[in-house]
């Protein structure tokens, strides 16, 4: 399964002023109040943070919801905090919600109209210190794993990829996708030996000789003995040119180096590259903020190679699970003239863009071959499909995931975030990628990884494939048409054997760039039309 950002594609299109002015200091629950039938909510605001994500899924979410829904689904996640705790609706109570401990009833509170965002969000507050008061197990918790609990309920009754990130968790999802001040190292932390295993190219610690299989024994004169990677990953990062103090174990010797480094922006890695005679092999593992501009780096670096100008391009984005919308789309724009890339429609008048080639093009002229699986979702399904509809690549592999929905990371009071799906991926050929995918050109999801398969798929290749216009499949077609290419989650050695044998071989590899018959391909009119998605 995706883990929950990486199913994420985020698009930050709109932004409120609202969300950076001021932080919240959520109320805590303490005092001995008694309880009774009517309780109001407590005083200070607690309700804001509850009432602020009601507001933002009613505007942001997709659908149109009912705040009581949503609020009571968070709600009934305190008894998984305390099992003896149990909240539900009063039977002919006239819209009240009950409270009980031990099945004994505590209090008795009259439920806020469906639209009431702020009463939904005072409510879930007076519960959580009814809750609080009446189990010593609740009491006992942090108040943001109570927060967590229920903004988690009350996320998870949307759909699977909307959730809650608390604010530890949010900053480094922030840092995941927009980088961060630090020296480019990745790091193995056992015990107290702390072990770069990478060294990001050009970085900080590559310029300072940092190698893999160096030890980070001391940061600004304090020793790493005794820490945990987090504090050491802290330790090392902060604001973009400023200064660390660091202190390396060579590795395999005793020699100990202190360097001084300016922090750079730094992200992860998300691009591998090699070159294999004439073709380029470029694994795309996810999309942050420099993910095209590594892929072009990659494609400048292996041209430069000894063994002349390439004959093709291998794209594998196999397992790649996603990230950032316009990485996808300036991805794609690297290999297309001209044409569409991908539309978004949704609910929200901000979710509904559409995208085309640019025109500036740096590798429009290289035969390519995309390959993927079950585990690519989102962002790169949107470039595998904008390959194939405009016929620029040959797509091998199974069908992806079928994650096309798009999700929009709104900043919460309390500094973390709220990332909620706003809208529907549609593929330059007219269908939804949401459920449906990406279905390969060339599918070898069926084939043993022996010798055998590469001659099975060079057959397919040549015999092209036999499937009308996907944007006028019903669902019982699409499903036939993913039962006949599974959705795997594995990286056969077949794959890559089979895109390098295409590229190699022109004449076989335009049989296969053709064999999926051309598709009445959306105009930039209808895709900014709202239109009614499963």
């Amino acid at each position: 399964m995706i883990r929950a950002l990486q199913c994420l594609d985020r698009l930050r299109a709109f932004a409120r002023t609202a969300m950076a002015v001021v932080v919240l200091t959520i109320a805590g629950c303490g005092g001995q109040q008694q309880l009774s039938s009517g309780a109001s909510a407590p005083s200070g605001g607690g309700g804001q943070l509850f009432a602020r994500v009601l507001d933002d899924i009613g505007e942001f979410y997709i659908e149109p919801v009912s705040a009581r829904r949503i609020a009571l689904a968070g709600a009934a996640r305190l008894g998984r905090l305390d099992n003896r705790l149990a909240l539900g609706e009063v039977a002919g109570g006239g819209g009240a919600l009950a409270l009980s401990y031990d099945d004994r009833a505590l209090a008795y509170y009259p439920m806020p109209g469906d639209t009431d965002n702020r009463g939904w969000g005072d409510l879930l507050e007076t519960v959580i210190a009814g809750g609080t008061q009446a189990s010593p197990q609740l009491a006992a918790l942090p108040r943001e794993t109570i927060e967590q609990t229920v903004l988690d309920g009350m996320t998870r009754s949307l759909d699977r990829f909307s959730r809650y990130a608390s604010a530890e968790i949010a900053r480094d999802q922030r840092a995941a996708r927009e980088g961060w001040g630090g020296i480019g190292i990745t790091m193995d932390g056992t015990k107290d030996t702390f072990r770069v295993t990478a060294v990001t190219p050009h970085g900080p610690a590559d310029r300072a000789g940092i190698r893999p299989e160096d030890q980070i024994v001391e940061i600004n004169g304090i020793a790493t003995e005794g820490c945990v990677r987090r504090e050491v990953m802290d330790r090392l990062s902060g604001p973009v040119g400023s200064q660390v103090a660091v202190k390396v174990l060579s590795a395999g010797t005793a020699h100990r180096r202190e360097l001084w480094l300016r922090r750079a922006s730094v992200s992860e890695p998300t691009v591998t590259a090699s070159r294999d005679g004439d073709i380029a092999v470029i694994r795309v593992h996810t999309f942050n903020h420099r993910t095209t501009k590594r892929v072009a780096e990659s494609l400048a670096e292996a041209q430069r190679q000894p063994g002349g100008r390439l004959a093709g391009i291998v794209l594998d984005l196999r397992s790649n699970p996603g990230g950032v919308l316009d990485q996808a789309v300036n991805l794609a724009d690297m290999f297309l003239r001209d044409g569409p890339v991908v539309s978004v429609v949704g609910r929200h008048p901000a979710s509904r863009q559409y995208f085309k080639a640019s025109g500036r093009s740096t590798a429009a002229d290289v035969p390519l071959a995309v390959l993927i699986n079950g585990g690519s979702a989102s962002a790169s399904e949107i470039v595998a499909a904008a390959l194939q509809d405009s016929g620029r690549a040959v797509v091998i592999g199974g069908s992806s995931y079928g994650k096309g929905s798009v999700q929009t990371v709104l900043r919460l009071p309390n500094n973390g975030e709220l990332i909620l799906t706003w809208a529907r991926l549609v593929a330059p050929s007219g269908y939804l990628l949401h459920r449906h995918g990406v279905i390969p050109t060339i599918c070898t999801a069926d084939l043993p990884d022996d010798a055998s398969s590469l001659a099975t798929g060079l057959r397919r290749a040549s015999a092209g494939a036999a499937a009308g216009p996907r944007a006028l499949l019903d669902e019982r077609s699409w499903a036939e048409l993913r039962r006949s290419c599974p959705a795997i989650r594995t990286r056969p050695a077949v794959d890559l054997a089979l895109a390098k044998h295409l590229l190699g071989d022109p004449k076989l590899y335009a049989a296969a760039l053709h064999a999926l018959p051309a598709a009445t391909r959306i105009t930039e009119t209808a895709a900014a039309t709202p239109r009614t998605l499963p």
